[in-house]
């Protein structure tokens, strides 16, 4: 118990002794004025690479306007819909024909008698385990 005592003394007088210890030294306006002008450096860097990229993207844009639409009729895209959907419904009756055996195999399972369906039946065979395992 006296050792628990020393411990819990020692370990409070570190915390202490670290949470005073001095705050490290704030920038200079020398150091300040470095670091902006860097990250300014690496900003405008960016910015420069940034706006070539979106004229790539304004150009490529434009030649793309005269390029014909996949679906350009609403009948075209009525039929693309009807695809998709007939596709899904195929793909969820697997499914749902594969929930329904497994249910009917969780319906069999309940139907099946339980080992020992009462609580004397079970403390019967907890002391007939008991009793095998006391005799040598």
């Amino acid at each position: 118990m006296n050792k628990l005592i020393v411990a819990l003394i020692a370990g409070t007088f570190a915390a202490v002794a670290a949470a005073q210890a001095p705050a490290p030294a704030p920038m200079t306006t020398k150091e300040k004025a470095t670091a902006v002008d860097a990250a300014t450096k690496a900003g405008a860097e960016g910015a420069a690479t940034s706006g070539q990229a979106a004229a790539k993207g304004a150009a490529a844009a434009k030649a793309d306007k005269d390029v014909a639409k996949a679906l350009p009729t609403k009948a075209d895209k009525a039929k693309a819909v009807d695809a998709t959907t007939k596709a899904g419904a195929e793909g969820a009756s697997a499914s749902g024909q594969a929930t329904a055996k497994g249910a009917a195999e969780a319906k069999a399972d309940k139907a099946m008698p339980k080992a020992l369906p009462t609580t004397k039946d079970k403390q019967k065979a907890v002391d007939e385990t008991t009793k095998k395992g006391a005799t040598p």
